[in-house]
């Protein structure tokens, strides 16, 4: 886990978390980036790899570049002011993935991905604001980081240039971030990154955000899908001398009243958070790894034997995992509520918490159907 330093982990959660900003200083002590430039720029010339290009051509002339690009496009480059941005790192390296468990103390559920950054001196992507929160790990050089409250709005923004960015940027903070270096920002503070160095890398580990509108839509889908709200709406009481034309206050709190005691369900909701916070996005949902075919399938019976040889089983990056507790516990696999199989309570807890089950973990007979059924989807493949 990261060292919080000067703060314990509980006052970051209950005062900075999507409150304000804080720097951890040597959060990751003698860090080594687990990717170099190169690589990052090797993998830009893949077209399954969500990749862009940021030039600064001016004090406000924005380049945006999106890929996958050609090796002749690092020909051209100037010498400084540009940056290259890799989404999804998390799902492409394992060694990337890795860097999540230092953030284990946030759901796994929340995080959205890794991008990783390499700039030149000068690099940077203009100053902006997101509406999620997000790590910003250094992972080599320096990076200087200027924060603002101030403007944070949709109003404030450049025109003519392809990247949202602030107009107004009043500074409020002035950082300077070294290797192991964490900076949390939360939603909607103004934050501009510049390379002070042609080394600097910067991992950005990324949170999901909701809007309401993403919710109830969500929420809408699974009553539909599982067929859960068939309540009968019910009239008001009506006036004798009513308006035929009029949908009078009394029938928009009959609607009410039948939403809310919907909304009253715990169990219900429960089931469906469950669902949304393991949805995947339309980039994972194109990442899911392809099930085994009939000549690669092994029956239960040989899988058993062979887990028994292995150290273990590991979970694909692109996959999503979590539970609800309950009688029994809830398992939920990308959107989905999954038939546990007879699993134990303890099992599903462990899949869902851990990125790799050991032996001793794989040892458990009430999970082997499950865990057999995940490995042919290749949800779950033996460790190395």
């Amino acid at each position: 886990m990261i060292q919080f330093q000067d703060i314990d982990l509980q006052t970051f959660l209950s005062d900075y978390w999507q409150q304000k900003p804080v720097l951890l200083k040597n959060a990751l002590p003698d860090f080594d980036a687990p990717i170099t430039p190169e690589e990052m720029a090797g993998l830009s010339l893949e077209s399954e790899v969500e990749s862009r290009m940021v030039l600064q051509h001016g004090d406000t002339d924005y380049e945006l570049r999106q890929g996958p690009f050609e090796e002749a496009t690092y020909e051209t480059l100037p010498e400084q002011n540009w940056t290259l941005l890799v989404q999804g790192m998390d799902r492409l390296l394992p060694e990337m993935h890795d860097l999540l468990t230092h953030f284990d103390f946030l759901p796994r559920w929340r995080i959205d991905d890794i991008m990783a950054s390499y700039a030149t001196t000068g690099g940077n992507v203009g100053p902006h604001f997101d509406h999620y929160d997000v790590f910003l790990l250094q992972a080599a050089g320096q990076r200087r980081w200027q924060l603002t409250a101030q403007d944070c709005t949709e109003s404030n923004y450049l025109t003519g240039v392809d990247l949202r960015l602030m107009q107004r940027f009043e500074v409020e903070d002035d950082y300077v971030l070294n290797p192991g270096d964490v900076l949390y920002v939360p939603p909607k503070w103004g934050h501009h990154g510049i390379a002070l160095d042609d080394d600097c890398m910067t991992f950005s580990i990324g949170y999901r955000t909701y809007r309401g509108q993403e919710m109830w839509d969500s929420l809408g889908d699974h009553l539909a899908e599982t067929q859960t709200f068939q309540d009968l709406y019910r009239d008001p009481k009506w006036s004798s001398n009513l308006n035929p034309g009029e949908v009078p206050p009394e029938a928009a709190q009959q609607a009410k009243l039948l939403i809310q005691q919907m909304l009253d369900d715990d169990a219900l909701l429960h089931t469906w958070m469950g669902r949304f916070a393991t949805q995947l996005d339309q980039s994972g949902a194109q990442q899911l790894p392809e099930p085994l075919d009939e000549t690669e399938k092994a029956d239960l019976e040989t899988f058993v034997d062979a887990l028994q040889q292995s150290p273990g089983l590991v979970k694909d990056p692109v996959c999503r995992f979590a539970y609800v507790e309950g009688t029994p516990v809830k398992l939920f696999i990308n959107g989905t509520q999954w038939d546990p199989q007879g699993a134990s309570d303890h099992l599903i807890r462990t899949l869902a918490n851990q990125d790799q089950l050991t032996a001793e973990d794989c040892a458990d007979e009430t999970g082997h159907k499950l865990l057999h059924d995940l490995w042919q989807l290749q949800y779950l493949m033996f460790s190395e």
